[in-house]
């Protein structure tokens, strides 16, 4: 019988487990240095970042040496005969273009300045026309609410501005229009009664 009176102790009724200062410091001090790591963690990846970006950076603006600028200018594309058949003509375009000089490192390709200028130019002229025609200083640049605004004051359908339409003050100020109007022609006996 003693075991049915006795009722077990749930774990909601417990005391809370007594946290010694020490320990509540020790955890408190551990968890501000692991902030503080995972911090200097990710400055650390930031500088590396950033450093990886500038030795890119560095190593597109070295110039080619000038022997390889002459080994190249001095490879010049030769006219094809014109008796050769259509069919050798694209054997030698598919050989030129898998032909890189051994010593260009795999990495760098050559251009000519011509080529890149006339891509850039006109790259250049399509965006002054797209800042000309959309940002210029003859077109005005609204906002919706302004430009409702502007349509309910010009269009067939002439009304209040949308920042006043008020469903509420339309209504009174009718009533007050009808009750002015038969003010009106009251005083004036226009209607006779």
């Amino acid at each position: 019988m003693s075991e049915i009176t006795e009722t077990p102790i749930s774990s909601d009724d417990d005391l809370p487990e007594e946290v010694s200062f020490d320990a509540s410091k020790r955890a408190a001090l551990k968890s501000v240095k692991d902030a503080l790591e995972s911090a200097k963690r990710e400055r650390n990846l930031l500088k590396e970042k950033r450093r990886k970006r500038q030795q890119f950076f560095e190593e597109q603006k070295k110039l080619l040496p000038k022997e390889l600028l002459e080994e190249f200018s001095t490879h010049q594309p030769k006219q094809p005969d014109v008796t050769e058949s259509k069919e050798d003509e694209e054997e030698r375009d598919d050989s030129s273009e898998t032909n890189i000089s051994p010593s260009l490192p795999e990495n760098y390709s050559v251009k000519r300045v011509k080529d890149e200028s006339a891509s850039k130019s006109l790259q250049q002229n399509a965006m002054d026309f797209i800042q000309s025609h959309l940002y210029g200083p003859g077109t005005r640049r609204t906002t919706n609410e302004q430009l409702l605004s502007l349509k309910m004051k010009r269009g067939e359908n002439q009304g209040k501005a949308v920042n006043f339409v008020n469903k509420n003050l339309a209504a009174d100020a009718r009533a007050r229009y009808v009750k002015r109007n038969r003010r009106y022609i009251h005083k004036r006996k226009l209607i006779p009664s």
